[in-house]
């Protein structure tokens, strides 16, 4: 069930990235008069909400749920924080640009908590795999 959780969500989340580019594009001129950092942190924002959407479609259809409690567990915790970062990275889309500042902290924080819940997937997975 989680893995057809994770592949329907990354597929909303592929719609949205796909929403963005229309929201550039009408709210902002495609950004083509934008200011060059503006720019890119804007592409870059666009393209973090693909790339999660992707992660999520990849793990939902190779995603095995465990038997053993244990580790069944630590595999939700994952798959929460997968959500969460996927969650977070739409929200600084819209609420950290156009800045005039190069930090942006909800990205920054998306981009952590999706290599850890991807981390604890493959750590999960190369212990079943070897069965540790």
């Amino acid at each position: 069930m989680l893995g057809k959780i994770h592949f329907y969500f990354g597929i909303i989340a592929v719609i949205i990235f796909l929403l963005t580019g229309q929201y550039m594009h009408h709210n902002f001129g495609h950004l083509k008069d934008m200011e060059l950092m503006n720019r890119a942190l804007f592409r870059a924002g666009h393209l973090y909400i693909l790339l999660f959407g992707l992660i999520n479609i990849s793990l939902g259809t190779h995603f095995k749920i465990s038997e053993i409690i244990f580790i069944k567990r630590v595999q939700q915790f994952g798959s929460t924080i997968i959500f969460m970062a996927t969650f977070l990275v739409i929200y600084g889309f819209f609420t950290e640009l156009p800045t005039e500042q190069i930090e942006r902290p909800l990205t920054r924080n998306s981009l952590y908590l999706i290599l850890f819940g991807v981390s604890v997937h493959g750590l999960i997975s190369l212990i079943k795999k070897n069965k540790i």
